[in-house]
């Protein structure tokens, strides 16, 4: 390896990692505003949502291995490896339960409830929150803008608990015993997703505390 191949390998490569890392933020806001848009508009009939969903699900998983590729093929990261790890399999994990949710809907042939439309919205929002906290995270330049959108990302996940209790206690009032195992399933794939973003959240507010 000539002398200039070895000083672009010990190069950071802050900017590979960045871009990678925003392409799958702007892909969950993406896929959450379509998903949001779907159960606004609900139709058990046309599984065309359920195949949009199943397109974003592959593209952010080869989004999150290359970042895996980087990951091994670059000596210098922009923040620890554990670190990089943990945000890229979090964000996935937004992805592939979003898509999860969707599935059991359709699987299950759950009806419509208006607590699938406000999970749905909250996904959304949250998708929003951590695409605000990646793209800042750049250069921690603005560890403000990144500490108010993970603070809002737990926010929208206590309101996420609350709309799952109260769905529940609603579902329960129906009595109908196969109905409640539908519904509480696809409540509980939804409910994670909020979850979900609050590890990508947690995750990034302990990258702030070490390099910001």
């Amino acid at each position: 390896m000539g002398i200039g191949n070895i000083f672009r390998a010990f190069q950071p490569k802050d900017k590979v990692f960045f871009v990678l890392f925003n392409k799958v933020a702007d892909n969950l806001v993406e896929m959450s505003k379509e998903f949001h848009d779907g159960m606004m508009e609900f139709d058990l009939n046309d599984d065309s949502l359920l195949k949009r969903m199943s397109d974003y699900e592959h593209k952010l998983d080869d989004l999150t291995h290359e970042i895996f590729v980087q990951l091994g093929e670059n000596f210098i990261t922009p923040f620890d490896r554990e670190d990089i790890n943990m945000l890229t399999s979090g964000l996935d994990d937004i992805a592939d339960y979003i898509y999860a949710s969707a599935k059991y809907i359709y699987l299950y042939k759950s009806p419509q409830t208006a607590a699938y439309s406000e999970f749905s919205l909250l996904i959304y929002k949250a998708c929003l929150e951590v695409q605000k906290a990646v793209v800042n995270l750049d250069g921690f330049k603005n560890p403000g803008v990144v500490k108010e959108a993970c603070i809002k990302i737990n926010s929208i996940e206590n309101i996420a608990d609350d709309v799952l209790s109260q769905a529940i206690v609603k579902l329960f009032e129906t009595n109908d015993p196969i109905n409640i195992i539908k519904v509480k399933s696809v409540l509980d794939y939804l409910e994670i997703v909020t979850d979900k973003a609050e590890d990508v959240a947690n995750t990034i507010d302990n990258i702030l505390i070490k390099y910001a």
